[in-house]
């Protein structure tokens, strides 16, 4: 399917509103905030507020996309690591998409890489970006500082000083206010 296509809002089967969900494929997707409420291949914790981004008003506006042709695009950096197609995880939560309709997605490590390279090309230490409340385990914890590390270099020497600034952030206790 090619272009936009219409998508019924969740949760009022009565209603005829429909909202314009825009085109995705493995090139263009679905990332950050969004990202993490949809469920991931992997099994990461994520956020869990799925609701809050596919049944808001501002829906499909406040749905971040990444990729080919966008300001916010990170392909250069992490190729197509992380992409996956998640219409069928979508529809289960009632999500109404029309038949044949592929949405493509960050998982919840690359939805973190791509926020995290936003940040630092911007000049900017991305204290917002906790991961601890998106990967729940020691494990998913390790598998996304092994990605980080394997995409380092590819990062300017000024962006690597933001990044190593936000690794040393996470392994910090919280300060108390």
């Amino acid at each position: 399917m090619t272009g936009q296509f219409l998508f019924e809002k969740p949760r009022d089967p009565g209603s005829s509103e429909t909202a314009i969900f825009p085109e995705t494929s493995p090139r263009r997707y679905v990332t950050g905030m969004a990202a993490l409420n949809i469920p991931a291949p992997e099994n990461t914790g994520g956020d869990w507020h799925f609701w809050g981004i596919f049944d808001s008003p501002r829906f499909p506006d406040n749905l971040p996309l990444a990729g080919e042709g966008l300001e916010w695009n990170t392909n250069a950096l992490f190729g197509d690591y992380g992409i996956h197609e998640c219409s069928d995880s979508l529809r289960c939560r009632g999500i109404s998409l029309p038949k044949g309709t592929r949405v493509y997605s960050a998982n919840h490590y690359r939805a973190i890489l791509d926020m995290l390279a936003r940040s630092v090309s911007k000049g900017q230490v991305p204290r917002h970006l906790a991961i601890s409340d998106w990967l729940d385990t020691d494990e998913h914890l390790k598998t996304f500082f092994r990605f980080l590390n394997r995409f380092f270099d590819r990062f300017s020497p000024s962006e690597q000083n933001f990044v190593s600034v936000w690794i040393e952030s996470q392994s910090q206790p919280p300060r108390r206010e």
